[in-house]
C-alpha cells in the first residue's frame, strides 16, 4: 500500500510539473494551439470589413491558429457587439481583437474581458479606456487632413461660392470617423475655406441611410437648380457611396453640381467614380493590414513578446492619375 501510494503521488506530481510549463491552450512557441482568437468587427456586411476579415484569416493561416470572426448586424448595434464580447469571454478565447462600434458603449465589456485575464487589442477605432494592450488603426485625424488637402487641390482657384464646403459625417460616437472629420475641418480651415455645414448620417449608418441624409444636406444648399458650394466630403465608405448616389440622382434631375467630391475608403463603386470623373479623390485606409496586424500582434503578446501601444496603418490618396499604379492597387485590392 505504501509503495502504491508513493507511485501514485509521483505520477500526479509529474503531471502537475508538466502542466506548469505552459498555460492552457498555448503551444511551446507561445501560439494558441487550442484557444482561438476572437476578431470582432463593427459589422460584417460591407467590403471594408470583408477586407479586415481577409487579413485576419491570412494571419491565422500563417500562424496555424484559429480565429472566431463575428460582428453585429449594423455599426449602430452597440448592444449586440457588447454581447459578442461577453460571449467570446465565456468561450474562453485566448484574446480579443475588436473594432469598437462606439468609444463609450464598449468600455464595460472590454474592461470586463481584461479583468478576466483576456487581452484585448483595438483595430480601426479607439475606446475611452486604457485597458486594451494596443491600438492598430489609421491616424484618422491626419487622414482627415489628407482628405482636406485632396479636396483643396481639386477645388484650386475655382471658388465661386467663397470656399464653402459641406461634409457628410458617419455616426455620432464613432471614434475613427469623428477624428477624421475633425482633421478634415481643421485642414479646410487652414486652407482659408470653411465647412459651412455637416450632418451625421441618420439611422443605422447604411449606404441607404447615408444617401437619404446626403439628399437633405445637398438640397439645403441648392438654389435655382444649382448646388451653391465649392466642395463636398464624405467621411467613410457608406457615406461616400451614399453621397455619390445622391449626386448622380440630382444631376439626372437637372441640378448643376460643379463642386468636386472627395470620399473615403476604397470600394468598387467609388473607384469606378474616380475613373468616370465623378469622384475627385478618395483617401483609403488599409483594412486588410489592420486585420492581419491585429491577429499577429495578439499572438506576439501571447508569446510574451513586447508590442507597441499604438500602431499606425498607412493611408493613400487615390486619384484618376494614380488609380492603376501597383502601389495603389495593393491597397485598394483591385486585380
Amino acid at each position: 500500500m505504501k509503495y502504491g501510494s508513493l507511485l501514485f503521488g509521483l505520477v500526479i506530481g509529474g503531471l502537475i510539473l508538466a502542466g506548469c510549463g505552459k498555460s492552457e491552450g498555448t503551444s511551446s512557441d507561445g501560439s494558441s494551439s487550442q484557444k482561438p482568437i476572437a476578431v470582432i468587427a463593427k459589422s460584417t456586411v460591407n467590403a471594408y470589413w470583408k477586407a479586415v476579415e481577409s487579413g485576419a484569416k491570412q494571419a491565422a493561416e500563417e500562424e496555424k491558429v484559429s480565429i472566431l470572426w463575428n460582428g453585429p448586424d449594423a455599426e449602430t448595434n452597440h448592444t449586440q457587439q457588447a454581447d459578442l464580447v461577453d460571449n467570446m469571454v465565456n468561450k474562453g478565447v485566448a484574446g480579443i481583437v475588436i473594432a469598437p462600434t462606439n468609444v463609450d458603449a464598449l468600455v464595460r465589456p472590454v474592461e470586463s474581458a481584461v479583468a478576466r485575464g483576456i487581452p484585448v487589442i483595438l483595430i480601426d477605432s479607439t475606446l475611452n479606456s486604457d485597458k486594451p494592450i494596443s491600438v492598430i488603426a489609421t491616424d484618422n485625424y491626419a487622414a482627415g487632413q489628407q482628405a482636406a488637402a485632396a479636396l483643396v487641390q481639386s477645388i484650386g482657384n475655382n471658388k465661386p461660392h467663397g470656399g464653402k464646403v459641406i461634409m457628410l459625417r458617419f455616426l455620432e460616437g464613432s471614434g475613427s470617423t469623428e477624428a477624421r472629420e475633425s482633421g478634415f475641418i481643421d485642414g479646410i480651415k487652414a486652407a482659408g475655406m470653411e465647412v459651412v455645414e455637416s450632418m451625421y448620417t441618420k439611422g443605422s449608418g447604411s449606404t441607404t441611410d447615408a444617401a437619404d441624409t446626403a439628399d437633405a444636406l445637398l438640397r439645403r444648399h441648392t438654389r435655382n437648380n444649382q448646388l451653391m458650394v465649392d466642395g463636398i466630403f464624405a467621411s467613410n465608405q457608406p457615406t461616400a457611396i451614399g453621397m455619390l448616389r445622391k449626386i448622380d440622382e440630382m444631376r439626372a434631375q437637372g441640378i448643376k453640381i460643379d463642386a468636386p467630391f472627395v470620399g473615403f475608403d476604397a470600394h468598387e463603386v467609388l473607384l469606378k467614380g474616380i475613373r468616370e470623373g465623378k469622384v475627385a479623390a478618395i483617401v483609403t485606409q488599409d483594412p486588410k493590414t489592420m486585420g492581419y496586424m491585429g491577429v499577429k500582434t495578439m499572438l506576439k503578446h501571447l508569446r510574451g513578446e513586447p508590442i507597441e501601444k499604438q500602431i499606425a496603418t498607412a493611408t493613400a490618396t487615390v486619384t484618376k492619375e494614380n488609380i492603376d499604379t501597383p502601389e495603389i492597387k495593393a491597397v485598394t485590392l483591385e486585380p
